[in-house]
């Protein structure tokens, strides 16, 4: 069995908190951003669909963008695209599909992303466009990005979730370190991955970001140098297109390395803030998902040194955990920093800033309560009341 069929055999942790974003943004991308175009239409790609479900019946993104659409079946047309290259995973993806109620007949391409993007963006330039890629490792061109989705005019919306795998980076960074101080060239597979890196990376400059790694063996150097890389990918991916983006690393355990970096490109700011908010409430799923796996293996979740886990109150109330007292807290010292060190600013415009370490823990409920608690001690004028309170002004009285 492939590393690839092996990954579609049963849902790990990790892929639990990208699929807890897919269960929630692009319900929000689609009432959003679907509000002002003609027939308030809306398109979700899936460019690397796989085979639709997991070996376990699991969901895979397909369907998960599937009840997506449904979810806004009453005020937004909502159609899937899904792209699949590979024949066996075609074959299943069909069939899953053609097995499901979706509001607008799905259309699928059973040939590359880099193949059918441009007959794609042709059939939904009139469509707000919901992009999610997911390759298994670097499959990717740099161009079919940033010249290709990222090009398409302002207005119809579009937004791009992309994963970044920081492993295959990391491992490749670390072979090719080995290979220079043995003082020889790349060949065979390891080559052909460095390639596809080039390739997917806009060039070999990561390649230098390695350099420091000092031991072959050393995952933590080559882990943290993949993550630098991964950064820089992201601002060369938006540079002049009118994008921002925001990461965030994902984790098999607690106790892990990051295995892959989920970044989102939007052009808006309360893309950046919605986005956030589905981060923190994915990152519930996946403690979930670590605390039961670790209770799988005969690990109690109360052992500090490998989890700390303290599971959510009922109800997401944000004033019955520790952990949401302490998320608040951070929360509230950052606002507070910035507003003495910055000024007024607004929430929307500095979401990374104001959420911190928190980010892909905490949500919304969490930030509008660092707002009022700051209030209430007369430290700021913003009440943290109403739909829109990110967008106020934030100043110290």
């Amino acid at each position: 069995m492939s590393s690839n069929d092996d990954f579609f055999a049963t849902k790990k942790a990790a892929a639990v908190f990208k699929h807890g974003i897919l269960s929630r943004y692009p319900v929000v991308f689609a009432a959003k951003a679907g509000m002002n175009v003609r027939d308030h239409r809306v398109t979700f790609l899936d460019g690397y669909a796989g085979q639709g479900r997991y070996g376990d019946g699991e969901p895979g993104s397909p369907l998960l963008l599937v009840e997506s659409a449904r979810q806004v079946e009453s005020f937004r047309s909502v159609r899937g695209i899904f792209v699949e290259r590979n024949d066996a995973n075609f074959e299943n993806l069909s069939q899953v599909l053609s097995e499901v109620e979706c509001v607008r007949k799905p259309v699928l391409f059973h040939r590359s992303l880099d193949d059918c993007l441009p007959e794609i963006l042709d059939l939904v330039k009139e469509d707000a466009l919901f992009a999610f890629l997911d390759p298994f490792g670097p499959a990717l061109d740099f161009n079919l990005i940033r010249s290709g989705l990222l090009s398409r005019p302002e207005r119809p919306p579009t937004e791009v979730l992309l994963h970044i795998s920081v492993s295959t980076v990391a491992r490749m960074g670390g072979q090719l370190r080995t290979a220079r101080a043995d003082g020889k060239p790349l060949t065979g597979s390891p080559l052909a991955t460095a390639q596809r890196l080039n390739r997917f990376l806009g060039g070999d400059w990561w390649q230098e970001h390695f350099a420091t790694v000092s031991d072959k063996h050393d995952d933590y150097q080559a882990t943290q140098a993949a993550l630098t890389v991964a950064d820089k990918y992201r601002d060369m991916i938006a540079a002049g297109t009118g994008f921002m983006s925001m990461s965030m690393p994902v984790r098999p355990r607690p106790d892990l390395l990051p295995k892959y970096v989920l970044a989102l490109f939007t052009r808006h700011v309360e893309g950046v803030w919605c986005f956030a908010d589905a981060l923190g409430k994915a990152g519930a799923d996946w403690r979930r998902a670590c605390t039961a796996a670790a209770w799988n293996r005969g690990i109690s979740p109360d052992q500090p040194t490998l989890f700390d886990l303290e599971m959510l109150a009922p109800g997401g109330d944000v004033t019955e955990s520790a952990n949401n007292r302490d998320w608040i807290a951070t929360i509230a010292a950052n606002i507070l920093h910035l507003a003495t060190t910055v000024g007024p600013f607004r929430i929307a415009d500095r979401v990374t800033d104001v959420y911190g370490d928190t980010l892909g823990s905490a949500w919304i409920p969490h930030v509008r309560s660092a707002v009022q608690d700051l209030h209430r001690q007369g430290l700021i004028a913003n009440d943290g009341k109403g739909k829109r309170f990110h967008y106020a002004l934030i100043r110290r009285y």
